[in-house]
């Protein structure tokens, strides 16, 4: 009996050795077929990050020029009020083209400019003021409404 013992065991250290040598040994691994879902799913990702940073690229060169087209009306609605108030005269020039540089590139600012005169007040004018650019084969505009007039402030 004891020797059936013996052999037993040595029958079980044999066949977990094998195990482990299958285990650690064998020929299993990754398929051609999952190594391409894994390449396409990570392609996928990759694409998608790209995407949202030219994206995001594109609304930052928006925004800058947005940025600069605020700054262009607000000095051209102060330099109209002061024309009026020093010079007694309203500009002549309604349409007008302005080249800047934003960035590293040209932008072109047209503008259109309309002023009128309200009617229950003496000496006091509308102002409306637009700024139009191409961005992206996209005309963009800015506009803003102002009131002016040459009578100074009591203080």
């Amino acid at each position: 009996m004891f020797h059936k013992r013996k052999n037993n065991t040595l029958n079980r250290k044999e066949k977990l050795s094998k195990r482990r040598g299958r285990l650690l040994f064998s020929d299993s691994g990754f398929t051609f077929v999952e190594v391409m879902v894994a390449l396409a799913v990570l392609s996928l990702g990759i694409v998608i990050i790209f995407k949202g940073f030219i994206v995001s690229l594109d609304r930052m060169n928006y925004l800058t020029n947005r940025l600069y087209a605020t700054t262009l009306l607000d000095n051209r609605i102060t330099a109209i009020e002061r024309m009026l108030r020093v010079y007694e005269t309203l500009p002549f020039e309604l349409n007008r083209k302005e080249k800047l540089n934003v960035g590293a590139k040209e932008i072109e600012f047209r503008q259109r400019m309309n002023i009128s005169e309200v009617e229950d007040f003496a000496d006091v004018f509308e102002l409306d003021l637009s700024l139009l650019w191409d961005s992206g084969g996209k005309e963009m505009i800015l506009s803003r409404s102002a009131y002016i007039s040459d009578f100074e402030y009591f203080k």
